[in-house]
């Protein structure tokens, strides 16, 4: 008896009536020796000779349609399996693995894998990184038949094995008879997402011509730059959450910051803890800023900083409205106030607020706390005064004269 890698077959086929009957082989014609009344056929053998019906040398003679039962592989139905299960030796046909395989899928007659869904995504990594245009001519949960472009000779069919969900290739023709291609349709704004999403995650702030051109070069393509752009507003997505979504969610958080921290403020978020340690472990000094919010929702950022023990910042509060006006810095100023315990003009004496003359702010913390010291920060002033006197010289006179009269 023949050892090594032996492919048992029970070859079936359809009558021309319909239905189906058993067929006798020659054996010797397609390098099989006789084993317990199945023919067993070397793999080799059965490889050269499905290639060779790929390239069409038996087609016409036969009269079927590629990958359906014109080839050896796939004259077994596809409820019939290929292994003689009562032989000891059986053959342990290749497994695809798609943490490892998936980056750079490499196709091998009889493979098998997990479900349609995997195939698909692998024909699709495959293409792109060959740079083929295949297409699918069939694609169906259980048969997927696959073809490269109009004269090329690559082909690819795999169907599903009788009693499982595992997908198996029945044909294939590695060989390609054409140029690789630069503009693919395989490739879209969710795959080149999907791929570097973890770098983008790594380095936020990469550049969309710079990561064009990294794409463009690792994989050998000529991408659009507003496909470039939207995936990497789809990875920037994918990594810090969508607005809509995280919006949903404030009720359930608010309510999860008064479950762990129950001095916390509602509305807008003033932390027990940062609270406290601001009391304890920083200057009796606040810094005010407001910012504009450049996600889908727009908006306004007013914070409330601190500085620690080691000159750093220590921000402390913040809230979110709609505009920065004299009405919302009254009552973000007033919130403040409450927390931190100066509403009394005897206390709050001992500190100082900085602001940098935002639409409101300052008038807010004149009525609100006449007893504080207020200061304005240097770097504003600098950029309204260089806006009518500009010049190096007059930079130096002008910081000389903010000097000790104004908060940094």
């Amino acid at each position: 008896m023949k050892k090594g890698n032996l492919l048992t077959l029970f070859f079936i086929h359809f009558a021309s009536g319909g239905g189906c009957e058993e067929v006798n082989y020659s054996i010797s014609d397609i390098g099989c020796v006789e084993e317990d009344r199945f023919a067993s056929i070397d793999l080799d053998e059965l490889y050269k000779r499905n290639v060779s019906y790929v390239k069409g040398d038996h087609l016409t003679d036969m009269d079927m349609d590629v990958g359906d039962n014109s080839l050896y592989v796939d004259a077994l139905v596809d409820n019939v399996d290929f292994l003689n299960i009562s032989s000891q030796n059986e053959y342990t046909y290749p497994e695809f693995n798609a943490e490892i395989d998936m980056e750079n899928p490499i196709f091998k007659l009889g493979m098998c894998f997990s479900n349609a869904k995997e195939f698909r995504e692998a024909i699709r990594n495959y293409a792109i990184k060959n740079g083929r245009q295949v297409r699918f001519t069939k694609s169906a949960q259980n048969k997927l038949r696959v073809v490269c472009s109009e004269g090329c000779d690559w082909l690819i069919y795999a169907s599903k094995v009788q009693g499982k969900h595992t997908l198996q290739v029945k044909t294939f023709n590695p060989v390609h008879t054409c140029n690789r291609v630069l503009c693919l349709p395989q490739v879209s704004t969710k795959w080149l997402a999907n791929k570097y999403c973890d770098r983008l995650r790594n380095n936020p702030t990469w550049p969309g011509t710079s990561m064009k051109k990294i794409m463009e070069s690792e994989n050998v393509l000529k991408l659009s730059r507003s496909m470039v752009y939207r995936a990497r507003a789809l990875a920037m997505t994918m990594i810090t959450g969508n607005g809509e979504e995280q919006f949903e969610m404030l009720r359930s958080y608010c309510q999860a910051l008064l479950d762990d921290n129950s001095g916390s403020t509602r509305v807008y978020i003033c932390l027990d803890a940062l609270r406290r340690g601001f009391l304890k472990g920083c200057r009796r000094f606040v810094g005010f800023d407001g910012c504009h919010l450049s996600s889908g929702y727009k908006g306004i950022l007013l914070a409330a900083v601190g500085i620690d023990a080691n000159n750093k910042m220590y921000p402390f509060a913040w809230a979110v409205v709609r505009q920065e006006t004299y009405k919302t810095w009254h009552w973000f100023i007033s919130m403040i106030a409450e927390d931190l315990g100066i509403t009394d003009p005897a206390n709050s004496i001992y500190w100082t607020f900085l602001c940098d003359k935002q639409k409101g702010l300052v008038q807010a913390l004149a009525n609100i706390m006449a007893e504080v010291e207020h200061r304005f920060c240097l770097r504003h002033h600098y950029e309204n005064f260089r806006l009518h006197h500009k010049g190096l010289e007059l930079k130096k006179i002008g910081l000389e004269g903010y000097n000790g009269n104004w908060g940094m």
